[in-house]
């Protein structure tokens, strides 16, 4: 980080905080994990990374941005005014507390996104598809990831997910779109299915602890980073 770059953010973390707001790491604490607002949904990866950034990434969701302001230019993110206490209460609802999350795990999303985009262009007039490709755009945005992307990265698809009981294969299909396969309770805390456009999904911030159900060996390298 330059000089100039680093004065310019504090100058404006100093301005902001006269204004009432609180820089995101102050509010969290030095050694605070970003996992919880990430499974929550308030963060999610961005798409491409920026020489500047902090926060591993990781930008407010639009439902973040109801406790928190993202600075593009200077890299910040700013605890709204008067939004600590509901920030903090929102925190308490995370649905897997105790997941392993490491923030320099999750990649840039730009391949998720440019996936939607090829799901338009092959989806002509068909309505649905469309649609579905609305819906996985509107579910990157909000912290989920395809499990497509997973596959590619992990190597670990549909066989992986029946084997471990976290999908279970459908006796017969409800439609002649839908997924062969549907997610289990012991799947439910990991993955999602957007209906009724048949996206099987990775929760937010769920990636590494999926990954470290289906492949405990390689998983434990990240897992175990301090």
């Amino acid at each position: 980080m330059t000089a100039a770059v680093f004065e310019a953010r504090w100058n404006r973390i100093i301005r902001s905080r006269e204004q009432g707001y609180e820089e995101l790491s102050d509010f969290l604490g030095r050694h605070a994990s970003y996992g919880p607002l990430v499974r929550c949904g308030l963060l999610r990866r961005r798409q491409e990374d920026s020489e500047y950034q902090r926060y591993n990434g990781y930008v407010p969701t639009e439902h973040g941005a109801d406790f928190l302001l993202y600075i593009p230019d200077k890299e910040l993110i700013l605890v709204r005014p008067e939004k600590s206490a509901s920030l903090y209460l929102a925190l308490q609802n995370d649905p897997a507390p105790k997941a392993p999350f490491k923030g320099t795990y999750a990649e840039p999303t730009d391949k998720q996104f440019d996936a939607v985009k090829e799901l338009r262009q092959n989806a002509g007039r068909d309505v649905w598809r469309v649609q579905r490709a609305d819906e996985l755009e509107k579910r990157l945005l909000a912290g989920y990831m395809d499990i497509r992307q997973f596959t590619v990265r992990t190597g670990l698809g549909e066989g992986a997910l029946l084997r471990e009981g976290l999908c279970a294969a459908r006796v017969e299909k409800p439609h002649d779109r839908a997924l062969p396969f549907e997610v289990t309770a012991k799947g439910a805390h990991l993955l999602e299915v957007a209906d009724p456009w048949e996206l099987l999904l990775v929760k937010p911030g769920m990636e590494l602890p999926l990954f470290e159900v289906l492949d405990p060996e390689r998983a434990s390298y990240w897992c175990n980073l301090p």
